[in-house]
C-alpha cells in the first residue's frame, strides 16, 4: 500500500467498477484516466495529442447517456475499498473555490472571493482518505455548487439551515461515511476539519452519526466548568491546564510557512459545550480539547503554530492527545490536493467551461473552448485574398496548422463532419498553437543539432 501505483494499475483500480450501461464505456474511461495520469493538464487537447484519442475523449465527456456522478461514485468506491485494509482512516475535509472564466456571465457560475471583486467560479468541498501513516487513499466525497448570492452580513442568517453553505460540510461527511459503510464497514472514519467546520450543526451531526471528528476551534465558546460549576470561555479554560508534554510535529512548507520539525507544548482536558440544534434547542456536547503551541522552534519572521482542537475521540493520556494532533496534521493532505488539482498538476482553473452549473445539478463538463485570434501574415494583418496569393503566407499557414494539430485543435481533425458546425468554423487559438510548438520543439532541436 505504501508503493506508488503505475498509471494503468491505478486507472483500473479507480474506474473499472463504473456502471455506464455498457462495458465499452467503462473500458474507455479506464484508458482515458490512464492517459490523463501520464500527462495531467487542464484541457483535454493538452492531454491527448493524437487526433483519434482526442476525439474519443471529447465524445466521452459530451455523452449524455451517463452523468459525472457515475464517474465520481466509482472513484469514491475505490477509495473506500483501499481504506478497508485499516481499522480507521483519517478523512481531511476542506472547502475551496475554482476561479473560472465567465466574461459574459452566461455560464451560471457564482461569486468567488470578495464579492466586490467580481470573481466568478464554483465552490467545492472535498473529503479524501489517508491511512494512519498518512498515505493518500483517494477521494471519498466531493460537492460542487455555485454561490449565486452574497452571504448575509452579521451573526443572524435568515436562511434556513439546509440553505446555508455549512450544509456542504454535512453532505460530504454523510457521503464519505456512506461509502465506507458500504465498502469498508469495519473501518472507522476520523474526519479532520479546519476552522471553517467549527459550527454547532457540524459538531452535533458528527456526534449523531457516530463517527470520529476533530475540528480546529474558531470560536471562543462558553464552556461549563464541572468542578466549580461555573461558565468559562473556551480558550481561558484550556490554557489554564498545565503543559503535560512536548510533541515533535513535522511541518510541511507553504507560502507563509517554512518546513521544519516543530517542538509543540501539549495540554488537554475534557470540556462540555452548550450548542443549539436546528430547532434552536440547547444541547450539551461532551468533547475533549487538545491545545498545542510551538515553543523554541519558530523561524524568525513567522508566527508560532497554535492549535486548539476539539474532538470526540477520548483523550485519557498523552498518547491519545498526540494521536489527535498527528491526525489533524494530515489535513495538509487536502491542501496539497487542492494545489495539484487547481494549479500544479491538473490546472482545472484553466478550463473554459461551455456548459453551466446551476442549483443542485452540479454538472460541469470539462470541455475547453478555444480562443479566436486574428490571422497575421508577414506584413501584418492581410486579407484572405492576399494570403492566398502570398506563397510565404501559405507555407506559414501550413506550418501553423500542423503545429496546431499537434497541440490538439479539433477543427483540423481528419473527420470534420463529426464536429459541431460552430467548431468547424472556429480557428485554432494561441494556447493550442503554443502546445503544438512545445510538442515539436525537442524534435526541431534534435534536427538542428544533427545538421550542425
Amino acid at each position: 500500500m505504501n508503493g506508488i501505483l503505475d498509471e494503468n494499475t491505478w486507472a483500473c483500480q479507480e474506474f473499472h467498477r463504473a456502471q455506464f450501461g455498457d462495458v465499452r464505456r467503462t473500458e474507455r474511461l479506464v484508458s482515458l484516466a490512464e492517459q490523463a495520469a501520464r500527462t495531467p493538464a487542464g484541457a483535454i487537447a493538452a492531454v491527448f495529442r493524437e487526433a483519434a484519442a482526442r476525439e474519443a475523449a471529447f465524445r466521452f465527456v459530451e455523452n449524455d447517456s451517463f452523468c459525472f456522478v457515475d464517474v465520481a461514485h466509482a472513484a469514491h468506491t475505490a477509495a473506500a475499498l483501499r481504506a478497508s485494509a485499516y481499522p480507521f482512516v483519517f478523512v481531511p475535509l476542506d472547502g475551496s473555490s475554482l476561479l473560472l472564466s465567465d466574461p459574459d456571465g452566461k455560464k451560471g457560475l457564482g461569486g468567488v472571493g470578495p464579492w466586490n471583486k467580481g470573481g466568478r467560479g464554483l465552490q467545492t468541498m472535498t473529503a479524501i482518505a489517508t491511512s494512519p501513516d498518512g498515505v493518500p487513499l483517494g477521494i471519498l466525497g466531493q460537492s460542487l455548487w455555485a454561490r449565486l448570492c452574497r452571504s448575509p452580513a452579521g451573526k443572524k442568517d435568515p436562511r434556513l439551515p439546509h440553505q446555508r453553505e455549512s450544509q456542504a460540510w454535512l453532505d460530504v461527511m454523510h457521503d464519505a461515511q456512506q461509502r465506507l459503510v458500504e465498502q469498508a464497514p469495519d473501518t472507522v472514519p476520523w474526519f479532520q476539519l479546519d476552522r471553517g467546520g467549527d459550527s454547532g450543526r457540524v459538531i452535533l451531526r458528527g456526534l449523531t452519526l457516530g463517527v470520529l471528528f476533530t475540528v480546529r476551534a474558531a470560536h471562543d465558546r462558553s464552556v461549563m466548568d464541572e468542578v466549580e460549576y461555573r461558565r468559562l470561555r473556551l480558550w481561558k479554560r484550556v490554557r489554564a491546564e498545565p503543559a503535560q508534554s512536548l510533541h515533535l510535529l513535522p511541518v510541511q512548507g507553504g507560502p507563509k510557512r517554512s518546513e521544519r520539525l516543530a517542538m509543540m507544548s501539549l495540554r488537554h482536558c475534557a470540556i462540555t459545550l452548550t450548542l443549539r440544534d436546528e430547532e434552536k434547542q440547547k444541547v450539551a456536547a461532551k468533547l475533549w480539547a487538545v491545545h498545542v503551541r510551538e515553543v523554541g522552534s519558530t523561524p524568525c519572521g513567522e508566527a508560532p503554530i497554535e492549535w486548539l482542537l476539539l474532538t470526540n475521540h477520548p483523550v485519557d493520556s498523552v498518547e491519545d492527545a498526540c494521536l489527535v494532533v498527528d491526525g489533524y496534521a494530515q489535513r495538509w493532505r487536502i491542501e496539497q490536493f487542492h494545489k495539484l488539482w487547481k494549479s500544479d498538476g491538473c490546472r482545472v482553473e484553466q478550463l473554459q467551461l461551455r456548459s453551466s452549473v446551476r442549483g443542485n445539478e452540479n454538472r460541469a463538463h470539462r470541455v475547453p473552448v478555444q480562443t479566436r485570434p486574428g490571422a497575421a501574415g508577414r506584413h501584418g494583418i492581410q486579407s484572405s485574398r492576399d494570403r492566398r496569393r502570398d506563397p510565404f503566407a501559405q507555407a506559414q499557414g501550413s506550418a501553423a496548422r500542423r503545429a496546431a494539430q499537434r497541440g490538439g485543435s479539433r477543427a483540423l481533425d481528419r473527420r470534420p463532419w463529426r464536429l459541431h458546425r460552430q467548431e468547424q468554423r472556429r480557428p485554432f487559438g494561441q494556447e493550442v498553437l503554443a502546445r503544438g510548438l512545445d510538442y515539436i520543439a525537442p524534435v526541431a532541436q534534435l534536427i538542428a543539432e544533427r545538421e550542425m
